[in-house]
């Protein structure tokens, strides 16, 4: 042990450090408190015995010198003194000191106290790894091993507190994995945990030394560059993590692509407080995912007011129903040679007091982040069933009435035996009815959604899938499910008569279709070339603007009392 000894007695400091000697400690003797401090500081040592009474500086002076040198990093302090009283203690203590060692001392009470010193030394020394320890748990990813949300909350403050002292540009960045559910969802959760620790180390070697980068849930990452020269710059490293992260990743022998969208707020032109520019970033990262994933955006004014727009239609969406806003428009499906009505579509729509009519493309999506899907959904459903019961007993029986469902509805464990309640109370033939479900629910294929699907069709409901052919894990469920009808998604048919690859794609959905014995209707024609096509192809159904746009269901009604001399 490293003991600094101060006395300013020659003959003490000799004998006590003979003493120490004997024991096989080194000593740092020091003949004063000036000495003391200045070897303190140079040699670091593990203990310090000081002389109360020494001329210039007393030992308690001294103590209370060392002590204010060594705030972190508490060393033992064992005063030296030829008597103790009450008052010499409280004024030791008050000092900064530990104990006392009476002259004349024996080398047995020399050792025991050095001893006692260690042992708390020893015990300091474990409570501050331990508490070291601590501290980086609560604020590291035990996954990814970067800092967690705690921490990036903590530095985001601190760092805009510094931005906000020094004047300079401080950039947010919003990393969100695209379609890291369904690496998730069909290879497991290890190969998924395995993606982020490979995500989080790129992202790792994209940054600069002082940059700060945290995983603070699931697959959404943050990245705070500080002291940034400009916007440009922010973008240079946006797309240095783009293209980081799109390589290819091999983890357990399967090879997987992974891009990313990146949302970035910048302080202070884009947000001045924590909460506004985390928004921003928030609010930006998601504007990245609709513009198709895998590229990055600037918040702006502009994407804000849009923020603040859905803010509203969230909360005003709660409220649609009871305020009778939503209603039901039916866009007709015909044969494309003969031109008959063969069914429609029931389409919802919104009608907002102050935005007009607005799109399910738009509320549907918020009504199935708010939960609100399910009443809605109910609602809708109910609608579509009475007027198509109202048509049957008008005599119109002959066609198909298509209702679109959310997975949040099929996997309700109730959803089958509610429908069955509507469709007997308001006496709809099952068979008139067709369900669709897009594409996408078809990834989150189990038992119950396989079960819900099924009982539907054993009581004659028809089971459509829309959006045919834009996700690769449909065709591994087909066979096991009871599907009578296929939509190919509008975007294949959109540039099908001058993109030979989007005609490659519809002709070979379309085989697969009548191959299996399904309907195959196209979505969204616009032009008789695309009709032409999908004639020469064995496509006879379709649907779009081009045949028929949406109908009220008294227009629709009027349709269906003129449909047997009905040409489009």
């Amino acid at each position: 042990m490293k003991i600094l000894v101060a006395d300013d007695s020659k003959t003490n400091l000799a004998l006590i450090s003979a003493a120490l000697h004997a024991l096989h400690h080194e000593v740092i003797p020091a003949s004063n408190g000036d000495d003391a401090i200045r070897l303190f500081t140079e040699e670091k040592p593990d203990l310090v015995i000081l002389d109360v009474v020494m001329s210039g500086m007393s030992g308690f002076e001294c103590a209370s010198k060392i002590r204010a040198l060594s705030v972190d990093d508490w060393i033992p302090i064992i005063f030296l003194s030829a008597s103790v009283d009450d008052s010499s203690i409280a004024a030791g203590i008050n000092a900064g000191g530990d104990d006392y060692l009476t002259k004349p001392f024996s080398a047995i009470t020399l050792e025991a106290k050095i001893k006692a010193m260690q042992r708390i030394a020893e015990m300091r020394r474990k409570l501050f790894q331990t508490t070291e320890e601590l501290m980086v748990l609560s604020s590291t990813d035990v996954l990814t091993g970067l800092y967690n949300r705690l921490q990036f909350e903590k530095s985001l403050q601190e760092r805009i507190a510094s931005a906000d002292r020094h004047h300079y540009l401080l950039a947010l960045m919003f990393i969100d994995l695209d379609h890291f559910k369904t690496i998730n969802d069909s290879l497991g959760h290890h190969v998924g945990d395995l993606l982020l620790k490979e995500v989080a180390a790129r992202l790792k070697s994209c940054m600069r030394m002082d940059d700060f980068v945290s995983r603070i849930g699931g697959d959404e990452f943050v990245v705070i560059l500080s002291n940034v020269e400009s916007t440009a710059a922010v973008s240079e490293v946006a797309k240095k993590i783009l293209l980081s992260l799109a390589e290819n990743y091999l983890i357990e022998g399967n090879n997987l692509k992974s891009t990313t969208s990146i949302g970035i707020a910048v302080y202070p032109s884009q947000g001045i407080t924590q909460e506004t520019i985390v928004q921003g970033a928030d609010v930006a990262m998601y504007h990245a995912k609709g513009l198709g994933r895998n590229n990055y955006q600037f918040f702006t004014e502009d994407l804000g007011n849009t923020y603040r727009k859905q803010i509203n239609l969230e909360h005003e969406l709660k409220y649609a129903l009871e305020r009778k806003q939503l209603f039901i428009l039916y866009q007709p499906v015909y044969h494309l040679i003969t031109k008959q009505l063969l069914g429609m579509e029931a389409l919802m729509r919104w009608r907002h007091p102050e935005f007009g009519i607005i799109s399910p493309n738009i509320f549907v999506r918020l009504a199935e982040e708010t939960g609100s899907i399910l009443s809605i959904g109910a609602w809708a459903i109910k609608e579509v069933c009475q007027q198509g019961a109202i048509w049957y007993k008008e005599g119109y029986k002959d066609f198909k009435l298509s209702i679109n469902i959310s997975l949040q509805q099929v996997l309700q464990e109730d959803f089958f035996q509610k429908t069955k309640e509507v469709i007997d109370k308001v006496d709809v033939p099952p068979q008139l009815l067709e369900f669709e479900l897009t594409e996408a629910t078809l990834i989150s294929y189990n038992s119950q959604l396989l079960s819900a699907i099924k009982k539907l069709h054993e009581m004659g409901v028809s089971i459509c899938i829309d959006d045919f052919g834009t996700r690769y894990s449909t065709l591994t469920n087909l066979r096991a499910l009871p599907i009578n009808t296929i939509k190919i998604d509008k975007d294949f048919l959109k540039d099908v008569t001058v993109d030979q690859k989007n005609g490659i794609i519809v002709r070979s959905l379309i085989a697969l279709g009548n191959n299996l014995n399904l309907n195959v209707i196209a979505k969204g024609i616009q032009h008789e070339e695309q009709v032409q096509f999908l004639i020469l192809n064995g496509c006879y159904l379709g649907q779009g603007f081009m045949l028929s746009k949406p109908f009220s269901e008294k227009e629709m009604t009027a349709l269906l009392g003129n449909r047997v001399n009905q040409k489009v």
